[in-house]
C-alpha cells in the first residue's frame, strides 16, 4: 500500500531580509508526502515540472527523503512551478511573512495556472491499494477523484477555485468522495457564509466525509466524526520561526495513524493523533521553510550574473560522514551510559535465581546479546542463548526465566513481536530510549525497562550502523563483571584505554599497510572471519558491519569447526581474505590455524586480555576496524545506499 499525492511540482524559494537563504520543494500534497516518508510509510509522487533546475531540485528534495519520483513527468515546455516566500524582521524583531508568485527581484513570473498533469496516465499507474492525496479540487484532479475507487483524503487550504462553482457543483466535488477532508479557518469560514450554515457539523453532513478537521494554528484543532464533535486546545506552544508547513506536517500524521489503524476512527485515535501531531509541528515552526525539519533548505548560486530564479547552480555541501560523527562520540556516549543508574539496575538484578535466559537482538544489538549472555554465564552458570528474533518467536519459551532485550530504539519491531507470548514479568528491555516512550508502545512493565538515557546523555547516532547500540549496553554488563569479579580498576578507566588502544592501533595500521589494504578492501572480495572461544562477539558484529553497508561478502568459521572440511572450500577461493580474532592466550591448534591460514592477505587482531576482558576489548576494536575501513574507502558505511524495495523489509512490521 502506498501513499501518492498528485499534482504539479513546486520549488518554494525563501528570503529573509531581501536575502535568499535557500529553496526546496514545496506544494501541500507533496509537502504530505515528504512527511509521511519521514515516517516511513512508502510513498510515491505522480506529477510534472519543466526541465529545469527548478524541476531537479523539485524532484530532488523528494527522492532525498525516500519518496518514488521514477514516474514523475518532466516536461520541456514549462518552467516548474515557482514560489516566493519573503519574511521581513520588523523594528521591533516581530517577522512579517508573504508569499508571491513573482521574483522579488527581477518581478518575473515563473507559474503557469492549469495543472499539466496526464490524468489518464496516472490513473492507469495508480494501484487499487494505494491512497491519493489531494490538495485542490481544479478540473484534472476532480477527473483523477471521480475515476478512481482509492481510499483519498484532501487539504484544501484555499476557496478560490469554489468561488465560480454552485453550491450544487462544490457538494457534487466533495460529497462522499474523501475519508478525511483537512481545512483551515479561511476555508472553513467562507463554506459556512457559502452553504450558510451554523457550524462544522453542518458541513460535515453536506460532504459526508469519515472525518472533517479544522485546524486552528495556537488555537488548536477542531474534529467531526459520526456527528460527534471535538475541540482540542494547543497546550504546548513553541516559539515560532516559520508557520508554513505546520498544517501539512499535522494532517500528515494523522493520514499515517489513520492507516495503522485500518482506517477506523474513533476519539481514542483522535486524540492520540493530536498529541503526536502537535508534537510534529512544535519541531515544525521552529524550522525554517515547510519542510525544513526534514531536510535542510538547498542553498544556490547565481549562474552567469542572472537571477536565481531563471538559473542557479546547486550548491553541495561537503557531507559529514555520518560514522565519523559516531565514532568520535562513542567513548562519551559508553561513558555516560556507564555512569547511568542503568548499571545499578542490571547489578541488581538476581541472576543466581535464574536457571535459563534468552538474549535477543538483531544487528549491533545481536552482538550485545552475545556478549551479555556470556557474561551472566561466566559469573553465574545460567544456561544463557543468544537468539535473533525469529529464532525466539518460533521456540518453546514455557521454561525461561527472563528474556533479556536489548533494542537501541526501544520499539524494534521484531523483538517486541517475537516475545509477545512471553509473559511481560519476564522480560527485561535494555534500551536508549526514554522510558515513556517504550511504555506507550509496549506492555513491558516501568521497573522493567532500563534506559541508559540521562541528561547528559540525550544524542543519537544516527545511521544504520550501530556503534554506541553495541557497545554502550555490553559495557552496562562488563561492569557488572567488574562488581562481581571485585576488580580494583575502574570499569570506566578500562573502557576508555580500550577505545584509546584500539583507535591507535588502526590508525597506524592503516598508516603503515597501505599496499596490503588495497588489495583486501576491495568491492565485492569475500572476507573470511574466524570466530570462537571469546572473540565470538566482535565477530558476530564485525560480520553484521561488513554485510550491511554493502561493501564486502563475508564467510564467518568457527575456529574448530573449520577443521572439520570447511578448509575444501577455502582453499579454492581466488584471493584468500581472513580477519582472526584472538585472546592474548593461543592454544596449540590455534598456533596450527594460524600457520595454515596465514598469508600477506591476513588481518590478526588479537587482545591484550583473556576471556570476558577480551570478549569486550574486541568488541571495541571491531568498531574501530569498520571506522577506519570507513576512512580508507572514503565512504560513509554508516549511510549504505538502499533501495525502494529493501527498505520494505527493512520497516516490515507484523507476524514474524
Amino acid at each position: 500500500m502506498r501513499v501518492v499525492s498528485i499534482g504539479d511540482l513546486v520549488v518554494d524559494y525563501y528570503y529573509k531580509d531581501n536575502k535568499l537563504l535557500g529553496i526546496n520543494g514545496g506544494m501541500t500534497s507533496h509537502n504530505i508526502i515528504a512527511n509521511l516518508a519521514k515516517l516511513k510509510h512508502d510513498t510515491k509522487v505522480f506529477g510534472v515540472c519543466g526541465c529545469d533546475q527548478a524541476g531537479i531540485i523539485a524532484i530532488k528534495s523528494l527522492k532525498d527523503l525516500g519518496v518514488d519520483t521514477k514516474d514523475i513527468q518532466i516536461l520541456e515546455d514549462i518552467n516548474t512551478r515557482v514560489f516566493h516566500v519573503s519574511y521581513i524582521t520588523k523594528e521591533d524583531e516581530s517577522i512579517s511573512f508573504s508569499s508571491k508568485q513573482r521574483c522579488p527581484f527581477c518581478n518575473q513570473k515563473r507559474w503557469y495556472e492549469e495543472s499539466k498533469i496526464d490524468t489518464k496516465k496516472i490513473i492507469d499507474l495508480i494501484d487499487e491499494e494505494d491512497i491519493l492525496v489531494f490538495d485542490n479540487l481544479c478540473d484534472k484532479n476532480q477527473y483523477i477523484i471521480d475515476n478512481t475507487t482509492n481510499k483519498k483524503v484532501i487539504d484544501l487550504g484555499q476557496y478560490f477555485e469554489l468561488e465560480k462553482l454552485t453550491i450544487e457543483d462544490i457538494i457534487q466535488k466533495l460529497n462522499n468522495k474523501f475519508d478525511i477532508i483537512n481545512l483551515n479557518e479561511r476555508v472553513e469560514k467562507y463554506l459556512l457564509k457559502r452553504f450558510n450554515v451554523n457550524n462544522l457539523l453542518d458541513i460535515y453532513n453536506l460532504f459526508n466525509p469519515k472525518l472533517i478537521i479544522v485546524t486552528r494554528g495556537k488555537k488548536g484543532a477542531d474534529f467531526v466524526y459520526n456527528d460527534n464533535y471535538f475541540h482540542y486546545d494547543l497546550l504546548n506552544i513553541s516559539q515560532e520561526i516559520d508557520s508554513t508547513g505546520a498544517g501539512d506536517a499535522f494532517f500528515s500524521v494523522f493520514i499515517s495513524e489513520y492507516i495503522k489503524s485500518n482506517y477506523i476512527i474513533d476519539n481514542k485515535l483522535i486524540e492520540k493523533t493530536f498529541i503526536k501531531a502537535t508534537k510534529l509541528t512544535s519541531r515544525v515552526v521552529t524550522k525554517m521553510g515547510a519542510r525544513g525539519h526534514i531536510n535542510n533548505l538547498y542553498k544556490i548560486k547565481n549562474k552567469k550574473e542572472v537571477c536565481t530564479c531563471i538559473d542557479f547552480d546547486l550548491q553541495t555541501r561537503k557531507q559529514i560522514k555520518r560514522c565519523n560523527i559516531n565514532i568520535n562520540n562513542l567513548k562519551t556516549r559508553v561513558i555516560n551510559a556507564v555512569l547511568s543508574d542503568a548499571s545499578e539496575k542490571i547489578i541488581n538484578i538476581n541472576f543466581n535465581n535464574l536457571n535459563n535466559c534468552l538474549f535477543v537482538g538483531t544487528g549491533g544489538s545481536y552482538a550485545v546479546s552475545v556478549f551479555a549472555s556470556k557474561v551472566v554465564n561466566y559469573l553465574y552458570g545460567v544456561n544463557c542463548i543468544a537468539i535473533y528474533p525469529r529464532d525466539l518467536a518460533y521456540r518453546n519459551n514455557k521454561k525461561i526465566d527472563k528474556v533479556f532485550m536489548f533494542s537501541y530504539s526501544g520499539t524494534t519491531s521484531d523483538i517486541i513481536t517475537s516475545t509477545n507470548n512471553i509473559d511481560n514479568d519476564k522480560k527485561v528491555l535494555i534500551t536508549k530510549a526514554k522510558i515513556t516512550k517504550v511504555l506507550d508502545k509496549t506492555n513491558i512493565p516501568k521497573d522493567n525497562v532500563i534506559s541508559y538515557k540521562t541528561s547528559s546523555n540525550k544524542a543519537k547516532e544516527r545511521g544504520f550502523l550501530s556503534f554506541e547500540g553495541t557497545v554502550a549496553p555490553a559495557s552496562l554488563f562488563l561492569k557488572l563483571y567488574f562488581k562481581e569479579k571485585n576488580i580494583e580498576q575502574e570499569v570506566e578507566t578500562f573502557i576508555t584505554n580500550s577505545i584509546n588502544y584500539w583507535n591507535s592501533y588502526f590508525s597506524n595500521f592503516f598508516k603503515e599497510n597501505k599496499t596490503k589494504l588495497s588489495k583486501i578492501l576491495v568491492k565485492s572480495n569475500i572476507i573470511n572471519i574466524f570466530t570462537g572461544d571469546f572473540t565470538t562477539s566482535a565477530c558476530v558484529d564485525l560480520e553484521s558491519k561488513i554485510i550491511e553497508s554493502g561493501i564486502f561478502n563475508t564467510v564467518v568459521h568457527e575456529k574448530k569447526n573449520f577443521s572439520h572440511g570447511r578448509f575444501i572450500n577455502y582453499e579454492h577461493l581466488s584471493s584468500k581474505i581472513n580477519v582472526y580474532f584472538k585472546q592474548k592466550k593461543t592454544t596449540k591448534y590455534e598456533e596450527e590455524l594460524i600457520n595454515y591460514l596465514n598469508n600477506d592477505n591476513m588481518i590478526i587482531i588479537e587482545s591484550l586480555y583473556d576471556d570476558i576482558l577480551c570478549e569486550y576489548d574486541l568488541l571495541i576494536a571491531s568498531q574501530y576496524l569498520i571506522y577506519y575501513i570507513s576512512n580508507f574507502l572514503d565512504i560513509d558505511m554508516s549511510k549504505p545506499s538502499y533501495t525502494q524495495e529493501a527498505m520494505k523489509i527493512y520497516f516490515y512490521k507484523g507476524s514474524l
